[in-house]
């Protein structure tokens, strides 16, 4: 079957967008192939229809679970078998899931880089029949970038055992640099670059100074009827902001990294189907995000890169329909652009203090490995030793970059039990007390590594194989617990630390001051280039944007609010007013599309027709109700 064909049967397209067809033809030529697409560009098309064209299995490592999860349902929904590694699997499950890539015909398996850690993973994975690596996010690879992801540099470990396997590895931000790295990392045959244009064309991008954030922030959601993304700074801040918006009859939630799973996955959803117009998040939401209707983007602090902006930008305007993304900024912003540097970048001592307290906390000797996560509430913590929370989250975060530690947000609500008695004192003790006997066989029956680690256990499972439904399981595993048989944490919500290299004494880190300085540098400049293009009244917004990324646009983008601004100052000389009244006459007691508009007025005004339409909108002459622009009555006679 042809890739056109595949297209067609699971996707329903006609032909292919961008560079896909290329890209796919490179893989199946055995190329290496670093793709570079825009946000909703199709990247998992790329790997997707050239591996269901071969035999074998794809093996698709990609950062986020919630996107490994939406991508398997969709190919099991198309009848393609297609499993995710999760870390809300127990050993179990994942060695069930790794046997069936193995023996199975499973196409598709999704990994996070973090398993790559793990020997016993690898060495199922070599007897996989890989056809293909997909690896996605893959600007996490290079330290030049600023999602850098220590775990991402084990990726060769995979393109090592499996060195005729051709690597694809997609991204939707990389300059130079991260291009190099990414290729160097992944051991690319040679170098092998597809690059479709990151230029949205569709997408407005704007910079407001602005003194009253909060009272714009109103008018922009009001504006707007669409679905909307606002990035706040804090999870204080997107609290506060959600509450203001509700306050003023603006459907919205506030989502941060601090909610419970469940929670998020609510507010999420009921984002998604409409039922809530205003997410305000911080950088905790957005990727694997696809929702096409997407209006507005909104950072109401300045970002403290272009990469992320980009990437947070492109959420808006997938359905290629005109789009905004807007940074609200004031005088103070700018003043205080440069003082996260202090907390985010630690020095030296301050990270070797951390990790002394962290070891002395979780009572962690010297070269001792440990293979549980250990339970770490970050406040307590702090409290405990008086530390700063944030200079100490920033420390923690260094300490993963390092690799000395595994920093995991509370995410995974799942009860863990560990069997606490030896094999020997356990068969004891169920000869001596048989209430507990079948439990306790349930518990070593569904999870193999009770007895060595804890386990993620599911309730309703344990219950289900008792075969009984007046017993609470809660209440026999609490009195399991307290015979001190079994140590049950019943969902735990703090977060958790896991050691990946053995305690060292904390003096004999090799932590180089070079290394952290550099760092720091590299935030200064990307704060600079930030501001600059804040104060850039001049320049073409997407210009400025597409040459970070090493990319030339030959033509102004005539929609980002410079352009508008230049092109408002030439309608000027161009009967302005009159193009104005002209559209205020054609909308006067009706409303019309955009199409109808420009079917109504002549050839030479159809050049100036989309920014007199957004100069009208911009200044309340006109509002729009889905794909139609009616009069504002109020304001027809102020122009």
């Amino acid at each position: 079957m042809q890739a056109i064909d595949i297209l067609k049967k699971y996707w329903g397209y006609t032909s292919f967008k961008l560079n896909q067809e290329e890209i796919i033809n490179s893989i199946i030529a055995n190329d290496d192939t670093l793709a570079l697409l825009p946000t909703s560009g199709g990247k998992s098309i790329c790997f997707q229809i050239p591996s269901l064209m071969q035999d074998g299995i794809c093996l698709v490592i990609s950062p986020l679970i919630s996107l490994m999860k939406d991508q398997t349902k969709f190919l099991k929904s198309k009848g393609i078998k297609s499993v995710e590694i999760s870390s809300e699997m127990n050993t179990t499950e994942i060695e069930t899931a790794l046997t069936n890539c193995i023996y199975g015909n499973i196409k598709f398996l999704y990994i996070s880089p973090e398993r790559l850690r793990n020997q016993n993973i690898i060495d199922k994975i070599d007897k996989m029949n890989i056809n293909l690596i997909a690896v996605d996010e893959a600007h996490c690879i290079s330290k030049w970038g600023n999602d850098f992801r220590p775990s991402y540099r084990q990726i060769f470990k995979i393109r090592e055992i499996k060195k005729d396997t051709p690597i694809l590895a997609l991204t939707a931000t990389a300059n130079k640099e991260v291009i190099e790295d990414i290729q160097s990392n992944l051991l690319f045959k040679k170098n092998n670059v597809i690059k479709s244009s990151f230029f949205r064309k569709n997408i407005s991008y704007v910079a407001i100074d602005c003194k009253n954030k909060k009272k714009t922030l109103i008018n922009l959601c009001t504006k707007i009827k669409s679905s909307i993304i606002i990035y706040a700074g804090t999870r204080k801040e997107s609290k506060e902001l959600a509450s203001i918006l509700n306050q003023n009859s603006i459907s919205a939630s506030s989502y941060h990294a601090g909610l419970e799973i469940n929670e998020r996955s609510k507010i999420q959803e009921s984002w998604v189907s409409n039922n809530t117009r205003v997410i305000v998040a911080t950088s905790a939401f957005g990727m694997g995000i696809n929702k096409l209707d997407v209006r507005l983007v909104v950072h109401v602090n300045i970002p403290n890169n272009i990469e992320s902006y980009f990437q947070e930008s492109g959420r808006a305007g997938r359905d290629d329909k005109t789009a905004y993304s807007i940074i609200l900024y004031d005088q103070n912003d700018l003043n205080n652009a440069y003082k996260f540097l202090e907390d985010r970048y630690p020095s030296k001592k301050s990270v070797q203090e951390v990790y002394q307290k962290i070891c002395d906390h979780l009572k962690i000797a010297i070269n001792e490995l440990p293979d549980e996560d250990f339970d770490f509430n970050i406040s307590n913590f702090c409290k405990k030793y008086k530390l700063d929370i944030k200079k100490t989250y920033s420390c923690i975060r260094y300490l993963e970059k390092e690799e000395l530690i595994k920093f995991n947000t509370a995410v995974n609500k799942s009860p863990k039990i560990k069997i606490l008695l030896n094999n020997s004192d356990l068969y004891k003790f169920q000869i001596a007390n048989s209430f507990y006997d079948n439990i306790i066989k349930v518990l070593q029956r569904k999870y193999s590594n009770i007895l060595k680690n804890y386990s993620k256990v599911n309730l309703n499972d344990i219950k289900k194989s008792l075969k009984s439904e007046n017993q609470n399981v809660i209440d026999i595993l609490k009195r399991l617990e307290k015979l001190e048989v079994i140590s049950f944490i019943q969902n735990s919500s703090n977060n958790s630390i896991k050691f990946i290299q053995n305690r060292k004494d904390a003096d004999s880190l090799d932590l180089k001051e070079s290394d952290i300085q550099n760092d720091i540098n590299k935030a200064k400049k990307n704060i600079d280039f930030v501001i600059s293009y804040l104060k850039n009244k001049e320049e073409c917004r997407n210009k400025i944007l597409l040459n970070y990324f090493d990319e030339d646009l030959e033509k102004r983008c005539e929609v980002c609010d410079n352009c508008i601004k230049i092109n408002k100052e030439k309608i000027k000389n161009k009967s302005f007013e009159g193009n104005c009244k002209k559209i205020l006459s054609i909308l006067e007691g009706k409303e019309r599309s955009y199409s109808e508009i420009e079917r109504m007025v002549d050839d030479e005004d159809k050049k100036l027709l989309k920014n007199v339409i957004n100069y009208l909108f911009d200044n309340d002459f006109i509002y729009k109700f889905g794909n139609k622009y009616l009069l504002n009555e109020k304001n027809k006679f102020n122009l």
